[in-house]
């Protein structure tokens, strides 16, 4: 019975990655002490995609005296390993159980064939004759002739093109300050800067106008003020005393809650018996009283004079006396002023919530003015009381849409902007530049909705163009060039010149700038400005 055949022993197995180049894989392999080594090679892997990279891998793997398979998804890469004579696989599983991984190692290169006419070619060196001495010292002079020749081309290369210099100017500059009003107008789509006269803000004109954006939403608030109007009522519930007469031929008992009432007045005036009375035959006795309702006032005497329901044919009633206990107060009762004043409190604190809440719909780079703020429609208003209701406070529970105006800053400011840049002379430039948007007002005379006031300053510098400045002082000298610059560059202070290399005092005269021109730089540095940050 035949033995089992051997398992061959798993190889390393190494996974390049896409930044991997033949440095870094012949790194790896040395440091791999098995024999055998397995490449998994992704796509995205810009080495081993030639046939002279497969070429190098298999060299190298003969020079580390390793066995070295492809695993790779490409085709194409698959095609170039196998012609490299590079063992190639689909997948690690594959190489793992192969028991023999084929390639070719490298083959003897045999000579091309020669003709049987040609000579044999010997390699042995060819045996020269001696020089003469003079010859050898001619030599020695002309190499010795160019070598000085090379030197001072050298010399002369080096000081034409080795030294360097940097400039730093500062220009003169001023401080430019502008104030303008700019329209804000929601039919316009675009900014618009008028120019001339308005962007001085010396005439009062409009420098430009902005358009806006509207936006809006609902917002609702309840809030209760006091009455202030007044009004006389009845207070307190009347009593008194009726005298009742009996009309039967026999005793008759009045029971309370008999109800009597007036008859000379348009609306009667009610009372009910508290206590129950017996009347004799043709007799009469009294009972106490007390009105129905509050407020309905006292009664004079011999006012009430009717009883109501059955009671009313058996007897008769007067009051010999006037009642008493309601008694006239004054109240406090709901006017329409009240609602007046309410509504346009609650409408302005509505408007104050509003541009408060306006501001979570705004870009980042804008503003809502407050005076922008419109009422589009009330769908809620709810008063508490009506006009004339008894009431110490009255409250109102009102809805309100509002809409604004939002206004983008840069918009505004670049009007502004415009207005520094007229003011600048012909060979200044704008630096840097702040700008204070401050009130808004409404104007019937504007382009649009209301006008915004803008405080503009800037800092202006002349313009220096450090080209013109490297024509102008190149190959000079030091001093030549501070003179140079000077007297034609407008300069806050003197310039900033640093030559290298340094020379000591006794070789000061080559100490000049270079001749080169991307040897030279030029820095132009505006001084600080005193303009606030923004």
């Amino acid at each position: 019975m035949s033995s089992p055949a051997a398992v061959p022993e798993p190889p390393t197995v190494i996974e390049l990655q896409s930044h991997d180049d033949r440095v870094s894989l012949r790194y790896r392999l040395s440091a791999v002490a098995d024999r055998r080594v397995v490449l998994v090679l992704p796509w995205e892997l810009d080495f081993l995609s030639r046939s002279l990279d497969f070429d190098l891998l298999r060299r190298e793997a003969l020079r580390q005296r390793k066995e070295v398979a492809v695993v790779s998804a490409d085709p194409e890469r698959r095609r170039l390993a196998r012609e490299g004579g590079v063992p190639v696989f689909r997948t690690v599983e594959a190489a793992h159980t192969a028991s023999r991984w084929k390639g070719r190692g490298d083959q003897p290169i045999a000579a091309p064939p020669r003709p049987w006419w040609a000579p044999e070619v010997d390699l042995q060196r060819e045996r020269k004759r001696p020089r003469p001495t003079w010859l050898s010292r001619m030599g020695t002079g002309i190499r010795l002739a160019l070598f000085g020749l090379v030197v001072v081309v050298l010399a002369a290369t080096a000081y034409a093109i080795g030294p360097r210099a940097e400039v730093t100017l500062v220009p003169s500059g001023a401080e430019v300050t502008v104030d303008v009003r700019v329209a804000v107008n929601p039919e316009t789509e675009t900014a618009q800067y008028f120019g001339g006269e308005a962007a001085t803000g010396e005439t009062g004109a409009v420098a430009g106008s902005v358009p806006t954006r509207r936006v809006g939403l609902e917002v609702e608030r309840t809030a209760e003020v006091a009455t202030t109007g007044t009004q006389t009522v009845i207070v307190g519930r009347a009593t008194g005393e009726v005298l009742f007469i009996n009309l039967l031929p026999q005793d008759y008992v009045v029971p309370a809650g008999t109800i009597v009432r007036t008859s000379s007045t348009s609306y009667p005036i009610r009372f009910r018996t508290t206590a129950d009375v017996v009347l004799a035959v043709d007799g009469q006795g009294t009972a106490p009283i007390t009105a129905l309702d509050e407020r309905t006032g006292n009664v004079g005497a011999l006012q009430i004079n009717r009883v109501e329901g059955v009671v009313g044919s058996a007897v008769r009633v007067i009051n010999p006396q006037p009642t008493k206990g309601a008694e006239p107060q004054d109240i406090q009762v709901v006017t329409q002023d009240d609602y007046d004043r309410l509504r346009e409190q609650l409408t302005q604190e509505l408007l104050n919530d509003a541009h408060h809440d306006l501001h979570s719909l705004l870009e980042p780079y804008e503003f809502l003015p407050r005076e922008s703020l419109r009422v589009e429609s009330v769908p809620k208003k709810a008063y508490s009381h009506f006009v004339g209701e008894e009431s110490e406070t009255v409250s109102l529970n009102l809805r309100l849409l509002i809409s604004g105006q939002a206004v983008d800053a840069a918009d505004v400011q670049g009007i502004a902007y415009r207005g520094l840049i007229e003011k600048l002379l012909p060979n200044q430039q704008l630096i840097e530049a702040d700008f204070d948007i401050g009130a808004v007002r409404q104007d019937e005379d504007a382009l649009g909705w209301f006008t915004v006031a803008v405080s503009g300053r800037g800092y202006a510098a002349a313009v220096i163009d450090p080209d013109e400045v490297v024509r102008s002082v190149r190959g000079q000298s030091v001093c030549d060039t501070q003179t140079i610059l000077m007297a034609d560059y407008p300069l806050a202070e003197p310039p900033q010149i640093t030559v290298w290399p340094e020379w000591p005092d006794v070789l000061s005269w080559l100490e000049r700038m270079p001749l080169l021109p991307i040897r030279m730089k030029v820095r132009v540095t505006p001084q600080a400005s005193p303009i606030p940050a923004g």
